[in-house]
């Protein structure tokens, strides 16, 4: 009954004379909307022959969002997981596995991966200064190299424009959730610019639990002509942040906040790049040249349930990309040539050092030979791409990539134990990924398209260091990973009312890295098999009228393990479910204007997200149990003032950011329950 009275209402506020869907909110995706990330060239989502979904400042407005990890979670064939609510993590299409990194996340074409591990923090982007964002799931190397094996995320600012703007914001809420945004853009003759500076302060829901950033990010950019422009960009974060540890089905029971035990993080990274860009009649120029900067000190087990350790690292990596496109016809059909190269080259200074005793407290007094050293990876890579109009509404795309990288791991401890083991301690590889796809578009408002692509995705520094020992004795040196995805989709603008976005693949991990045992007995991470994932998504949205707007993004996946694999107990999970992928995931943002006049009006969004279980271990003894989640926000804009209070969480659903089984114990890291925000913003 109550779903028949929301459809009646919905319906008759869509059927007051004077709205049209002409009216539509800028918040739902257009599909002739000119994306570039695909395949780093202009095309219009109808024409882009594979997946690519867009955030814009629209959609991020609508959410009470933290961080950008909060908004990429709304799309389908995305899923999220956060340890101790203040430590997000991203997987697209059931691909991220043990502690590898998600995608490539770029940030005004900086790659921003960065650490042993190559994660993404996703708490030092500025959130308030993103205009746009672009995603692309599924293997993307033919273009960006080893790190896009699983996907590319774009990150674009905003630009200043002639003028003077900008913004003030602060916001509070629960657990003393903190944060202050201040916005400046603008533009001057052939100058443009923007600067944002934010300060973000929270308690966490559990104890031992807080964060404390400064950021400070802006671009400066100089127009040389109407069609060259260079820009300068730099991103500085000051992060400190404590996370507490895993808790048994008993001590969550007993009370969910407490924390066993914790670690503490405290890092300064700084991510600075030039962009050229040129545009012109026959050809486009691309070219970014970046450094990055990290000095991080990390303390884990601080209350001693093991033995503690201190970390100190210090990152240097230098790198740049360019990309140049020739947009001359190819017998006498449009087309567009891009050849392009990449080179990253990173150097990493660690050293690890234990406590004395596994004692709160204890001195750090005993170097760890094996995590202390100089690590480094270096990359160069070299491309070439054709998208050729075959007919006006048939486009093929076909890319090809080399790449050589190479791995100096100069570790305090020889592996090689005197030359007993073979021990490789400088391996290298050269990899070629293909990619070619087709789009046809049979009428101006429907688009086919289907792909096929292979990606490859290098062992990082801590996975080299961290096997060293297992790789010496058990003579394997670690290769990367290979990604073969196959795709097909069709999108169809109906009318302003219903965008249909859908997508269906099938993707081949070979040689992935995982623990590997042998009679029960752990032989380090190594190239362990195959595994599979294949899924559908769906994506659904419209402005029906002037008073409503909805987005629904659905997905379905199946990750397997395809390959005889043997964990610690010996059983064979050969088509086994991949821990922490769920099968079915929803989330509904619906958007209501309730008010409006020439001076007030007023907007309230709701977001509903929701997920079946997913299995807790590679045995799939266990299964976590699915839940659903409901999170509201209402806007008041009053001229250029905006107030909002937002409600995440509004049932106060007892749920987990991150769970999991090992060795027959459930772990659960629980996350809060129903939380408030107030917040205040002022453009000028």
């Amino acid at each position: 009954m109550k779903k028949k009275l929301f459809a009646i209402i919905v319906a008759g506020i869509c059927c007051l004379p004077g709205l049209t869907p002409a009216q539509a909110s800028e918040t739902v995706q257009q599909l002739d909307e000119v994306v570039i990330t695909a395949t780093q060239t202009e095309n219009s989502i109808m024409k882009t022959a594979s997946n690519i979904s867009v955030i814009s400042a629209g959609d991020i407005e609508r959410l009470d969002a933290e961080n950008v990890a909060e908004v990429l979670r709304t799309l389908p064939g995305i899923s999220y997981t956060n340890a101790s609510g203040l430590e997000p993590k991203i997987n697209l299409r059931g691909t991220k596995m043990g502690m590898s990194p998600g995608a490539l996340v770029l940030l005004n074409g900086i790659p921003v991966n960065i650490g042993k591990f190559g994660y993404v923090d996703y708490e030092a982007l500025p959130i308030e200064n993103v205009e746009r964002i672009e995603v692309v799931k599924g293997p993307m190397s033919s273009l960006y190299g080893g790190n896009a094996a699983r996907g590319v995320i774009n990150i674009i600012t905003k630009r200043g424009k002639d003028g003077f703007g900008g913004s003030v914001s602060a916001i509070a809420g629960s657990n003393n959730d903190r944060r202050l945004s201040a916005l400046i853009n603008g533009g001057k003759g052939k100058w443009d610019y923007n600067l944002n500076v934010k300060k973000r302060d929270e308690d966490g829901y559990r104890d031992e639990t807080d964060i404390d950033n400064f950021n400070v990010n802006g671009e400066l950019g100089y127009w040389i002509s109407d069609d060259v422009r260079v820009g300068g960009y730099v991103n500085v974060m000051d992060k400190k942040r404590s996370l507490a540890k895993k808790l048994t089905q008993a001590q969550k029971d007993e009370d969910p906040t407490q924390a066993t035990d914790y670690s503490l993080t405290d890092n300064d990274d700084l991510i600075t790049g030039i962009n050229l860009d040129i545009t012109k009649k026959l050809f486009d120029v691309k070219t970014t040249v970046y450094y990055k900067n990290r000095d991080k000190t990390y303390e884990n087990y601080l209350m001693a349930t093991s033995t503690p350790y201190l970390e100190e690292l210090e990152e240097d990596v230098f790198g740049m990309s360019a990309i140049v496109t020739y947009k001359g016809d190819l017998m006498s059909r449009t087309n567009k040539l891009s050849v392009g190269f990449d080179y990253d080259n990173d150097q990493i200074d660690l050293a690890t050092t234990k406590a004395g005793s596994k004692t709160v407290g204890a001195a750090y007094t005993k170097p760890d030979p094996k995590k202390t050293g100089d690590f480094a990876s270096e990359v160069i890579g070299v491309f070439i791409q054709d998208e050729f109009s075959i007919l006006d509404n048939l486009t093929l795309t076909a890319g090809l990539r080399y790449d050589y990288f190479e791995f100096d791991n100069d570790a305090e401890y020889d592996f090689s134990q005197g030359g007993k083991y073979d021990y490789n301690d400088n391996p290298d590889y050269d990899k070629l990924n293909p990619k070619l796809s087709l789009n046809y578009q049979p009428m101006a408002n429907l688009g086919i398209y289907g792909s096929y692509s292979r990606s490859y995705r290098p062992p990082s520094i801590y996975d080299y260091y961290a096997s060293g020992s297992y790789s010496s004795k058990n003579a394997y040196v670690l290769e990367p990973e290979t990604f073969t995805q196959y795709e097909a989709g069709v999108r169809y603008q109906y009318a302003a009312w219903l965008n249909i976005d859908a997508s269906v693949y099938h993707m081949v991990i070979d040689d992935m890295m995982d623990s590997a045992y042998e009679n029960g007995k752990y032989m380090g991470k190594q190239n362990i098999g195959e595994a599979t994932t294949k899924g559908f998504e769906l994506g659904l949205s419209g402005t029906p009228c002037k008073y409503f707007n909805y987005n629904v993004a659905y997905t379905y996946t199946d990750a397997r393990y395809s390959d005889d694999i043997f964990i610690k107990s010996g059983t064979n999970i050969k088509d086994n479910r991949i821990t922490k992928v769920p099968y079915n995931a929803l989330n509904v943002d619906l958007g209501f204007l309730l008010f409006e006049n020439d001076t007030f009006k007023v907007l309230w969004d709701n977001n509903i997200m929701a997920q079946d279980g997913f299995a807790m271990d590679n045995a799939n003894t266990n299964t976590y149990n699915g839940y659903a989640l409901v999170n509201t926000k209402l806007r008041l804009k009053y001229n250029d003032f905006t107030w909002f209070v937002a409600v995440d969480n509004v049932l106060d659903k007892d749920y987990d950011g991150y769970a999991y089984t090992s060795s027959g114990k459930d772990y659960f890291y629980p996350a809060d329950g129903a939380t408030v925000a107030l917040g205040v913003e002022y453009k000028f």
